[in-house]
């Protein structure tokens, strides 16, 4: 008996240590992203030994990750072996639709348009009329330097290590509290998940957040639980810390999940009984060390915009400047009165949302969250609070509770914006799979529903791939051009200005969704789903030619427009004076050089 707790013991050890390393891991990358931004900022993204060794440090953590998966996480064991099976087969799905070139709306708008432009000037600068240019990019920063060598089809592969390495954090925790064989089955229901594995091909940053935020609260259970069995080991804590730091520095929701954290702490220094005193020290030093990683994003703005948190909070530091308010100063409708007035939903449909979230998502679909879960993340959380932990589970469960709370109020509520809650959901469980097999009389019955709920992601796997058409591109039948002429509707008009307008024209983009990744020549758009400028320069101007002169003025030399769009909005915005000037600007200041169904490019000139 000694000797099997002493291989208990053992393994314990390692595991934990298997945790603390892949935490050190995501600490590095982030590391690395950060001198990388602060090189871009001085003016050496073109630098070679910052691109290296940004690249390096990418490449050292995939190797890391499959050393591991396919030397650490291999079991013999018949049903070991079958869920290791699955996650590898997900594996080799998801490199392969990273293959595909980028066509998800916020690659084209963000998280590889603004590298592009960074990678085109050779510095980080700042882009006045993209406000997400100002948010904290931390992953993007590892996009930067494939993105400048046309490797475009890494940051994908880059997005989605961060969520093979989110399974590694579930099957270390797992592992260690109950079996490999468990910590593999959470490694496998996080990955499959249908929204995981929509992001997981996609050079988005949510899978990066997540990452974070998953291994700060898992290093703060581990310092608690070190605490309660009087071990106290400090590493976790820092850990915990910079991890949430790099949350924060992620994207803007990462505040809040610095936030979810800092309670989560809290709720764990309350269970181990520190004195007043030590627990605000402890809290102070937690925020010291989140605050390092998200410094350099916050000090960038500051000089640039005075506003720390730009483009948030425009009115809190306006006023501290003794300046009008800014961004945000006009009330917004709330999520509740949106949906009912969007999407006419009834009283009892707002309030079952929590619920809708994990039983009717969507893809594309704004009104259905925009992204598919699984109701098998919330179906055996009553069972997981048997046993031991409990004081653990609740921590789990109050995170994710929280994070669906202020996802719920703060947001549109989409499934991208809550998915730091899944990583808690899935431990939990796999708590309930556990506890429901030590308890029912036909464990038969328990496998077959985990199979059946399995299924449904397995089914969305193949709708999903399907629906991407990627053997063409994938198989070498069809090339790049060929492949995004077929899928993506304004790319040939893209093609032509980048083949057909001159290298100094500077083309202002009207109702193309901001999708500005594969335009080769220096672009400005609005911002915005509208067109503020444009309205702007025609209540202006007096007559037609002056419309030509305030168009001018921002050195616009050519429009692409979505017609049908820009007809519409001009339309309905215009007065018939305004109209006038616009019709006579048009016919002479206007010359059309490309036209198909939808869009379309013109030339200004004199």
């Amino acid at each position: 008996m000694s000797h099997r707790l002493g291989e208990e013991r053992l393994m314990a050890e390692r595991i934990s240590f298997l945790l603390y390393r892949t935490c050190l891991l995501g600490i590095v990358l982030g590391v690395a992203a950060t001198l990388y931004l602060l090189s871009g900022l001085s003016g050496h993204i073109r630098d070679p030994v910052a691109n290296s060794l940004t690249a390096a440090a990418v490449v050292g953590a995939a190797i890391y990750f499959l050393y591991l998966f396919f030397a650490r996480l291999f079991d013999k064991s018949w049903l070991g072996f079958f869920l290791w099976l699955s996650i590898f087969l997900v594996m080799v799905a998801e490199i392969c639709l990273g293959l595909l070139p980028p066509t998800a709306r916020d690659e084209l708008t963000h998280h590889l348009a603004v590298p592009k432009l960074y990678a085109t000037a050779g510095r980080i600068f700042e882009i006045t009329f993209d406000y997400p240019s100002f948010y904290p990019m931390l992953l993007e920063m590892l996009f930067t330097p494939w993105v400048s060598w046309g490797w475009d089809f890494v940051p994908k592969l880059i997005h989605g290590l961060f969520g093979f390495l989110i399974g590694l954090l579930l099957y270390c925790h797992l592992a260690r509290r109950l079996s490999p064989i468990y910590g593999l089955l959470g490694f496998f229901l996080f990955v499959s998940t249908p929204a995981i594995l929509r992001l997981g091909n996609w050079a988005y940053v949510d899978l990066g957040l997540v990452f974070y935020s998953t291994g700060s609260l898992l290093c703060i259970l581990k310092w608690v639980e070190s605490h309660e069995i009087g071990k106290s080991q400090p590493r976790w804590f820092v850990l915990a810390g910079l991890l949430a730091g790099f949350a924060a520095a992620t994207k803007p929701n990462g505040l809040l999940l610095l936030l979810l954290l800092f309670f989560a702490l809290a709720w764990g220094l309350g269970r181990v009984k520190t004195g007043i005193g030590t627990t605000v020290v402890q809290l102070a030093l937690f925020v010291f060390l989140a605050i390092l990683p998200l410094a350099p994003w916050l000090a960038k703005n500051f000089v640039w915009t005075g506003n720390p948190f730009f483009p948030f909070f425009s009115a809190f530091f306006d006023g501290i400047k003794g300046g009008g308010g800014g961004s945000g100063s006009e009330p917004a409708l709330g999520i509740f009165a949106k949906r009912h007035l969007l999407y006419g939903e009834s009283a009892w449909e707002i309030a079952a949302l929590p619920l809708r979230l994990f039983f009717s998502g969507r893809d594309d679909s704004p009104q259905y969250f925009d992204g598919v879960l699984n109701p098998m993340l919330i179906l055996f959380i009553p069972w997981a609070f048997n046993g031991k932990w409990i004081e653990e589970k609740k921590i789990l469960l109050g995170f994710a509770a929280l994070q669906l709370f202020f996802g719920l109020f703060m947001v549109d509520l989409r499934v991208r914006y809550i998915l730091p809650l899944v990583p808690p959901l899935v431990i939990l469980l796999v708590y309930g799979v556990h506890n429901i097999y030590l308890r029912i009389a036909r464990p038969s019955y328990l496998f077959a529903a985990i199979v059946f709920l399995v299924a449904i992601n397995g089914i969305y796997l193949w709708d999903y791939v399907q629906s991407v058409s990627a053997l063409s591109f994938l198989t070498g039948r069809e090339n790049r051009d060929e492949y995004l002429t077929r899928v993506m509707p304004d790319y040939r008009v893209m093609q032509y200005a980048n083949r057909n307008l001159p290298s100094a024209a500077r083309i202002y983009l009207l109702f193309m969704g901001r999708r500005a990744y594969y335009c080769e020549r220096d672009y400005f758009h609005d911002g915005s789903d509208s067109a503020p400028l444009l309205l702007a320069v025609i209540r202006a101007a007096m007559n037609s030619e002056e419309i030509e002169i305030g168009l001018r003025k921002k050195r616009l030399t050519h429009l692409m427009v979505r017609k049908d769009l820009l007809i519409r909005f001009l339309e309905n915005n215009l007065t018939a004076d305004n109209a006038k000037k616009w019709d006579g600007f048009v016919r002479v200041h206007l010359r059309s050089l490309y036209q198909d169904e939808r869009y379309a490019v013109f030339q200004i000139h004199v």
